[in-house]
């Protein structure tokens, strides 16, 4: 008897959970159609060191097909750069402080949009907020 309610007790919790992952999974597409065709995002050439801007759109496209093409899936995609015509360009981030476009994560060990120049991070700007905001209250 105690076997029974222990095995109906799993079998309620997958049923739950099942529902749980159809409910969760299907709202909405996501993904590269949901981006907006505006939202631009700045990329750099890890060869020639070129930074420019780009759609947003079209870099994951572009890289999610370059990503279809490698034969090897840990491999890390990168898409051809407008400048110098070889594949080394990945994400970027434009430093809000001094300007400077750098590759995203180029500071070992630290936040990724830490700037290689001027070491300002936006995260780390925001957090200082919050925690002085929490702190307040």
């Amino acid at each position: 008897m105690k076997n029974l309610i222990y095995g109906g007790i799993i079998v309620l919790c997958l049923v739950i959970s099942g529902i749980v992952i159809l409910v969760t999974r299907s709202g909405g597409s996501g993904g590269i159609d949901e981006l907006s065709d505006d939202a631009q995002t700045w990329v750099f050439c890890v060869g020639c060191k070129a930074s420019y801007e780009m759609g947003e759109k079209e870099f994951y496209t572009q890289l999610k097909q370059k990503s279809v093409e490698l034969a090897n899936p840990m491999a890390r995609a990168y898409l051809t750069c407008q400048k110098c015509g070889k594949d080394r360009v990945v994400t970027a981030i434009k430093c809000g402080k001094c300007g400077e476009v750098f590759p995203e994560g180029v500071v070992p060990g630290d936040l990724a949009d830490r700037c290689p120049k001027c070491k300002f991070s936006a995260t780390e700007e925001k957090r200082k907020a919050r925690l002085a905001q929490q702190s307040q209250n």
